[in-house]
């Protein structure tokens, strides 16, 4: 009766645990498989935006979306609901390369059933490198992660989800100062200038250092990713940006005659792709107050955001003049002399 007693008992806990582990994964869904929003799973850590996102997507659908935005960490920060006149899911991920694109978006448009009416896309010059560090899984890794039978109840039951769930409960009492919300906006808290400083430092140093000598090769295939792009999305209307870093940043990686040559190859095969980028990697009132920046390279929410209105409403009070040329063939080779000239004068 004992040994029977004590099975049973260990049945009912093994039980109990499972539906503890179920259940707050289940409420605080930090993979991001279910679409529920409560106060404890309000605040999430983007620890893989590339699962998370792909997971959203698979299992919620983007029918309700006429464009998706991609583009690297500089635009995760662009708040979606900024766009006028336009349903956009924020598609951007942490260090997103152009040879990235193409999957993601076959597997976004399978997702709406039909070709997007936008597909916007902020390009960085880093993307240009052949010589960047894989150290991320390819597309296809996550898609079928997220397309797998029974993942995300699987993932119900996974102790490393466990912990990831406590984290965002952690996060919703205590307060986080970079999160996502449950609509997909990402949030960044304005840090101390002690904070800001220390970051701007090191960005300063390994930014920089990565176009330095053997450490960038310029991709020579970049513009044939781009043109297989517009190819296969002949019924969608792409709209193209540059992130908008710190003057003082893009002073650092061009002021190397090289590099500056690279830039100008950079923005002409992209125009001879797409026949326009609003271009927002240029000095400016916006990129020259370091107040606008945590860091030296990623503008704050409110900052970037203004990307958006400027991409869909074009004349807009909020948005200083000076931020954002259109760049086009007839322009290109004016505007790079000018630049020239600004890096020179620039201190």
């Amino acid at each position: 009766m004992k040994a029977k007693r004590w099975i049973n008992l260990f049945l009912l806990f093994s039980f109990l645990t499972i539906l503890f582990i179920g259940s707050i994964n289940y409420i605080i869904d930090p993979l991001w498989t279910f679409k529920h929003s409560n106060k404890f799973n309000n605040t999430q850590d983007g620890f893989d935006e590339r699962e998370q996102k792909s997971n959203f997507i698979f299992n919620n659908g983007l029918k309700d979306f006429n464009g998706i935005l991609l583009g690297s960490s500089r635009s995760t920060f662009i708040n979606q609901n900024s766009f006028r006149n336009m349903k956009i899911y924020n598609y951007a991920l942490n260090a997103m390369k152009p040879n990235e694109y193409k999957d993601y978006i076959n597997f976004a448009k399978k997702s709406k059933d039909k070709d997007f009416e936008y597909i916007i896309i902020g390009l960085d010059f880093f993307g240009t490198n052949l010589l960047t560090e894989a150290k991320i899984e390819k597309p296809q890794y996550y898609i079928n992660t997220a397309q797998s039978s029974f993942y995300k109840y699987k993932m119900l039951l996974s102790l490393s989800t466990l912990k990831k769930s406590f984290k965002n409960i952690k996060n919703s009492l205590f307060g986080e100062k970079l999160f996502y919300d449950r609509n997909n906006i990402k949030y960044q808290s304005v840090v101390s200038e002690s904070e800001r400083i220390k970051r701007f430092s090191m960005n300063m140093i390994s930014q920089p250092s990565n176009f330095n000598g053997a450490k960038y090769i310029y991709n020579n295939e970049y513009i044939n990713i781009l043109k297989e792009l517009k190819n296969e999305n002949p019924n969608t209307k792409f709209i193209i940006f540059t992130s908008a870093i710190t003057s003082d940043l893009l002073v650092s990686i061009l002021k190397d005659e090289k590099r500056i040559n690279e830039y100008e190859r950079w923005l002409k095969e992209t125009l001879e792709v797409f026949t326009e980028i609003n271009h927002f990697m240029t000095i400016n009132s916006i990129t020259t107050n370091l107040n606008n920046y945590p860091d030296a390279d990623h503008a704050y929410p409110n900052i970037v955001s203004l990307i958006a209105k400027k991409l869909s409403e074009k004349n807009s009070d909020d948005i200083p003049k000076d931020f954002g040329v259109l760049l086009t063939k007839g322009n290109i080779d004016n505007y790079i002399e000018g630049l020239k000239v600004e890096i020179n004068n620039y201190k």
